[in-house]
């Protein structure tokens, strides 16, 4: 046999005991390295399987419990969902009366469903998580849905209200505006001559109407704005003595005559309740008295009509 075909292995002791040689055919030996390689790639694929399918495992447990999580917190939302379109219920009602109070319209009916109808969830196509979940997708997409609209109820809200919350703004500076406090800060004053179309005058003997309200106070009794606006005239005027005049805006003027003295002048703008004059006895006057007057577009109207119901200063 061809000594070629033969591998020789010698093993030397450390000892320095006897070397011991071994002779192995070069084909056996190539046949069972081959082997051994074969053996251990199917060792190291098995391994590999066990331990992939183990960490497939896991994983999965991960994302079931993410899911879990997910289903959880989606139930959550829709419950917060339902108590956030109630409280939204609740606003409208609130929003519509507020309207009222300020002299505005309600809102359609078709404006008030702005967050309702329409298709809304994931959809089908090219999602892939619709792919992987499609209940729960379409659970996430149906919540999703029912927040925009909740969100869009809540800004319409938010319009509805900010416009009442001007037009009230609005209101109450035209009410400042309007004449309508009693004139006179005194507990004991009081209408000694109303409003009249054909009175008798006291000085002049004649009857002739009696365009306003005297009240009767003692002398020096402060006199007070009935309502914001502008001092147009601040001085004497025949029949009437010393006068103040206030133009409130909106057609609304008026006049506090007989006054003992004036505390403000022309141009003047006043805030209601601010000081004009004290009561006095000037012009026509038969004893101390504040005569006052409110105009209306220029016509003359009964004040009494405008007093605050049982105001006082």
């Amino acid at each position: 046999m061809n000594k070629s075909s033969y591998w020789t292995i010698q093993i030397l002791p450390g000892s320095g005991g006897r070397a011991r040689s071994y002779r192995i055919e070069k084909n056996r030996a190539k046949a069972v390295g081959i082997a051994a390689a074969v053996l251990l790639m199917m060792a190291s694929a098995f391994v590999a399987t066990v331990l992939g399918r183990q960490d497939a495992a896991e994983q999965l447990a991960r994302y079931r419990a993410e899911n879990r999580q997910l289903i959880g917190s989606l139930q959550a939302m829709e419950r917060r969902s339902g108590q956030l379109s109630q409280a939204l219920d609740d606003l409208s009602v609130r929003e519509q009366r507020f309207r009222l109070v300020a002299g505005l319209p309600l809102l359609d009916s078709d404006v008030y469903s702005v967050g309702v109808g329409g298709p809304g969830g994931v959809p089908p196509t090219n999602d892939e998580f619709f792919e992987i979940a499609p209940d729960l997708a379409r659970e996430a997409g149906d919540v999703a849905v029912d927040i925009e609209q909740l969100l869009r109820r809540a800004d319409l809200l938010r319009s509805s209200l900010t416009e009442a919350a001007d037009s009230v703004g609005a209101q109450r500076e035209r009410y400042q505006r309007v004449p309508s406090i009693w004139p006179v800060v005194s507990e004991d004053s009081w209408i000694s001559s109303g409003f009249s179309y054909n009175r008798l005058h006291p000085l002049l003997g004649l009857r002739r109407p009696h365009t306003g309200v005297d009240i009767s106070a003692d002398f020096g009794t402060p006199v007070i704005a009935a309502g914001a606006g502008q001092v147009t005239f601040a001085g004497s005027k025949s029949g009437y003595g010393r006068l103040v005049e206030i133009d409130h805006g909106d057609g609304y003027e008026s006049r506090y005559a007989h006054l003992g003295r004036i505390a403000v002048r022309v141009g003047t703008w006043v805030q209601r309740g601010d000081m004009l004059g004290e009561v006095g006895v000037s012009g026509t006057a038969t004893g101390p008295n504040l005569h006052y007057e409110v105009l209306v577009h220029g016509r003359a109207v009964n004040p009494v009509g405008y007093f605050l119901d049982g105001y006082r200063r």
